[in-house]
C-alpha cells in the first residue's frame, strides 16, 4: 500500500459542521422535528451529508448524520472514498429567545464512524476505518434582519480525538493511528419563518484546523411539534 494519507483527518471536521444547532432556532418547551442537508469542501476532499434532528423542550438536541466524501486524484490511496455516520447530542445551556439572556450558548458530544474504500486497499486485502470523539462549545446571537426572517452568527471551537486503523484482512494484522486537534467554528444562519410552525435555515459556514481550511453550505427545514412555553 501507499503513504497512509495525511488528510484523513480533514472530514472528521466536515461531519461535525453537518449538524444544525436546531434547537438554537426554537423556543423553551419546544419540541422540534428537522431535516437538512450539507455540502463541505476543502483542499482534500469534498462531501455531502443528510442529517435528521429531534429537538426536545428547546433544550436537547439528537441529530444522526450520514455523509459520503471523495479524497481528490492527487491522494496518497487512488480513488479514496469516505462514508461517515456520526450521532451526536446538543444541550443548550441558556437561550437569548428565553428574554433571559443576550446569546445562545451550547455544549455538544458525538461520535464519528468513517468507513474508507480505494482499489489500492481492496488490492491489498486492506481494511481501514476509523472513529472520533467530538467535543464542542459555540455562542450564538440573534440579530433581525425582518419580518420573519433573523441571522444567528455562531462562533464554536470542536475537539477531536480520532483514532485510525487498518487491518490487513489475510493476516488481521492492525496498525493503528491516534491524534487530536481543535478547530475553531464561524458560521451565519439565515433563518426564515414560513409558518407559525415551519423554519427555513441557509447555513454557510467556516471552519479552521491544523491542516485545512473548510467551506460549507447548508439548508434545513425545521418543524415545531409544539407550542413555546413563553
Amino acid at each position: 500500500m501507499k503513504k497512509m494519507p495525511l488528510a484523513f483527518f480533514s472530514l472528521f471536521l466536515v461531519s461535525a459542521m453537518f449538524v444544525f444547532p436546531q434547537g438554537s432556532f426554537l423556543k423553551p418547551g419546544q419540541h422540534g422535528l428537522g431535516v437538512s442537508g450539507a455540502f463541505s469542501t476543502n483542499a482534500d476532499l469534498s462531501g455531502v451529508a443528510g442529517t435528521l434532528t429531534y429537538t426536545l423542550a428547546g433544550i436537547f438536541d439528537f441529530s444522526f448524520s450520514l455523509g459520503r466524501a471523495s479524497y481528490d486524484a492527487d491522494s496518497a490511496l487512488a480513488d479514496l472514498k469516505q462514508t461517515s455516520i456520526v450521532p451526536e447530542v446538543r444541550a443548550y445551556i441558556v437561550k437569548q429567545n428565553s428574554g433571559r439572556s443576550p446569546i445562545t450558548a451550547s455544549v455538544s458530544i458525538g461520535w464519528d464512524r468513517d468507513n474508507y474504500s480505494s482499489p489500492d486497499l481492496t488490492a491489498e486485502s486492506f481494511d481501514m476505518w476509523a472513529r472520533t470523539l467530538l467535543l464542542g462549545a459555540a455562542v450564538y446571537r440573534d440579530i433581525p434582519v425582518f419580518q420573519k426572517a433573523y441571522i444567528q452568527p455562531f462562533v464554536g471551537i470542536t475537539h477531536l480525538s480520532t483514532t485510525l486503523k487498518v487491518t490487513d484482512t489475510t493476516t488481521g494484522l492492525t496498525v493503528t493511528t491516534t491524534d487530536a486537534m481543535i478547530a475553531l467554528n464561524l458560521g451565519v444562519p439565515l433563518v426564515y419563518g414560513l409558518s407559525d410552525k415551519a423554519i427555513l435555515i441557509v447555513q454557510p459556514g467556516v471552519s479552521f484546523d491544523k491542516n485545512n481550511t473548510t467551506l460549507s453550505i447548508s439548508a434545513g427545514l425545521v418543524y415545531a411539534l409544539s407550542k413555546a412555553k413563553i
